[in-house]
């Protein structure tokens, strides 16, 4: 450490960050309880998914690891997070597409609570 400087690791924030954007969010967001919010996510995974970027080896020696190069059986998965905790998801073989998303969204997650509102 020089002059009370030291290496740190960059944190990024967006360029497009708009504060009065994220205000105009927050005021929208508001007008929800907690029960009506939900957040959707995916994820998939191959073989080459746990591959580690980065390893350690002695100085002018390259770090190397054998891994897999063929991306074998792709699994894609979605889930929606509620207070409650997972209301719905959904795996699949291969990549959503956006036509098989939208099912998901209309089978999974719209129609369960249209009809839990009957019940």
């Amino acid at each position: 450490m020089r002059a009370g400087i030291s290496l740190k690791k960059l944190r990024k924030i967006a360029k497009e960050r708009d504060e009065d954007k994220r205000a105009e969010f927050v005021q929208r967001m508001s007008q929800y309880s907690p029960e009506e919010i939900g957040f959707i996510d995916k994820t998939s995974k191959d073989e080459r998914t746990a591959f580690r970027r980065n390893g350690r080896a002695r100085k002018g020696v390259r770090a190397q690891r054998k891994g897999v190069f063929v991306r074998g059986r792709c699994l894609s998965a979605v889930g929606l997070l509620t207070l409650d905790g997972i209301a719905a998801s959904n795996v699949i073989e291969g990549s959503f597409t956006a036509e098989k998303f939208v099912h998901f969204l209309e089978h999974d997650v719209v129609s369960p609570l249209v009809f839990s509102q009957f019940c």
